[in-house]
């Protein structure tokens, strides 16, 4: 149980009645175009690469289908694009695809544009197999809909660019991606300075950069961790190729019992390569871009990489005594393993071991930095993370002590929403319902253009049985974000409880014509 008072500081009683804090909207970044007059081969290169082909329009995607206990969703393509159909007992639902993320090299998932707001389809197209299945995390799901909602921390690594509407959950303005796929920017910083000027000391070159920054371009996008906890005031694109990733948000990483290792995860390269002698054998010199060459897809893998691992290896007794100069080093000693999180597939492990094995996975004992943030930081960010780890495995004691992190720090941002409503979110699952409701008003008083936190605060009310209150926040939440759908179900059920049969009927018809446009044969969705 969490204690049961929460500390309302002096600090930010005073500022009550203070402005709120805007983050700024995301950059617009180079697709290649004009880099490609100087630098040909490597636009050329990286249009090969997966990077480039990381987000695209839907179009004529592969036929299937995908049965699970409670419903049947079919993949199907027309003229006008690809089209999935839920059918449950409810009736059946047509969907346009309309973006697909991934590559394709391993899978492909699905996002589907309604009313502005973007949801992720619950499928997934796995190469390997050459056939649909479940995406990740609906797996156990008897009935699986299109409302899981896709926001800016779910495209930052997708996406070239996003228009994503601030103070909501997944609302985007009218052209979602003004630049589909990853460009030029995301390794190599703003680059409106180097094409005004061309010059080496205006655009970043990864290579050059200390080690902590060079990685941090590998990292946004190769080292997801279990937690990731942005700076007060920061949004994810605030980052930019140069700077330390803990700039603008620290990861937070499984920390097994010694002599253990964590989980294999699909976005866990950094983490793997850690833990491989020949990182921790070459110091700082070892990095992504060792290996890797954006701007160079190999059409020979074997060949490839052979050569990599031959720039360190060809003078060690390795040479010698290894087997012939035409082996495949990344299939002996960086085999395919099946993640943890990764769905239906397998993906390269990158440990480089001597002598490959796939050890059990301990728990984690505790989380951790990947690297420590700005000492200021360090506790709100811990104590942050801690919470919203602790809350996805139900752990009781990284709640509380996540909770008792920030209760300690709260005196030095008084003005942070997002650590008040991190407070609020734990003392809800504590049960501690007027305390959670004097958090909940304080993230609302600092950012009161969020629709996510009026509808907490609405929920905190309804936990507390105020439904007065709880259906007026609820309502806010509602007029801010149309198309809440965690508000909106809330509200539905407080209407309910109001007597309200009508508002809740015009909300429930409403919500149901957006997010199962033209459902037929069956009854709607109450």
């Amino acid at each position: 149980m969490l204690c049961s008072a929460f500390i309302l500081s002096l600090s930010a009683a005073r500022w009550l009645a203070g402005p709120n804090t805007v983050a700024g909207a995301a950059p617009a970044p180079s697709d290649g175009s004009q880099c490609k007059t100087c630098h040909a081969y490597e636009v050329n290169g990286f249009a090969r690469s997966r990077m480039a082909q990381s987000m695209r329009i839907g179009g004529q995607e592969p036929a299937g289908v995908v049965h699970t206990p409670g419903a049947t969703i079919t993949m199907h393509s027309g003229k006008d694009g690809s089209w999935q159909t839920l059918a449950t007992e409810g009736g059946t639902t047509d969907y346009h695809v309309d973006y697909v993320i991934g590559s394709g090299t391993h899978a492909s998932g699905y996002i589907i544009d309604l009313g502005d707001h973007l949801f992720q389809s619950p499928v997934a197209y796995y190469r390997s197999r050459g056939a649909y299945d479940l995406a990740p995390g609906y797996e156990g799901i008897r009935d699986p809909d299109f409302t899981r909602p896709i926001g800016e921390g779910c495209v930052f690594c997708h996406a070239g660019s996003f228009d994503a509407v601030a103070d909501t959950e997944n609302r985007f303005g009218h052209t979602p991606f003004p630049h589909l796929a990853i460009g030029c920017d995301r390794c190599h910083g703003p680059t409106a300075s180097h094409l005004a000027n061309p010059d080496a000391k205006n655009i970043v070159n990864p290579a050059t950069l200390k080690p902590e920054a060079r990685d941090s371009v590998c990292e946004q996008c190769h080292l997801k961790g279990v937690a990731r906890v942005l700076n007060p005031g920061m949004r994810f694109t605030d980052f930019k190729a140069g700077q330390r990733l803990e700039d603008t948000f620290t990861t937070y990483h499984d920390q097994p019992p010694k002599g253990t290792e964590a989980a294999f995860r699909v976005i866990s390269h950094a983490e793997q390569l850690a833990l491989s002698v020949c990182k921790r054998s070459s110091g700082e010199r070892l990095w992504c871009g060792t290996c890797h060459d954006p701007h160079n897809e190999p059409t020979d893998t074997v060949t490839y990489y052979r050569a990599k691992c031959l720039r360190c290896h060809a003078e060690t007794t390795f040479a010698a005594n290894h087997p012939p100069k035409t082996s495949d080093c990344i299939g002996c000693h960086m085999p395919r393993r099946d993640a943890a999180d990764g769905g239906h597939t397998a993906f390269t492990d990158h440990r480089i071991q001597k002598l490959p094995v796939s050890p059990t996975a301990e728990e984690a004992v505790a989380i951790a930095p990947w690297r420590e943030p700005p000492p200021e930081l360090a506790t709100r960010n811990l104590g942050i993370a801690s919470i919203q780890v602790g809350l996805e495995r139900r752990s009781g004691k990284q709640i509380v002590d996540g909770y008792r992190m920030l209760t300690e720090v709260q005196t030095k941002f008084p003005q942070d929403s997002e650590m008040y409503t991190t407070i609020g979110t734990a003392l809800l699952a504590g049960r501690q319902y007027s305390e959670a409701v004097q958090a909940f008003e304080l993230a609302v008083r600092f950012d009161a253009q969020s629709s996510p936190k009026e509808a907490n605060l609405g929920s905190a009310y309804a936990a507390l049985g105020d439904q007065a209150m709880a259906e007026q926040h609820l309502e806010k939440a509602m007029d801010l974000d149309p198309l809440n759908l965690s508000a909106a179900i809330q509200l539905i059920e407080i209407y309910h409880k109001n007597g309200e049969g009508k508002k809740a009927t015009q909300l429930s018809e409403r919500i149901t014509s957006i997010v199962h446009p033209n459902r037929a044969d069956g009854e709607k969705s109450q």
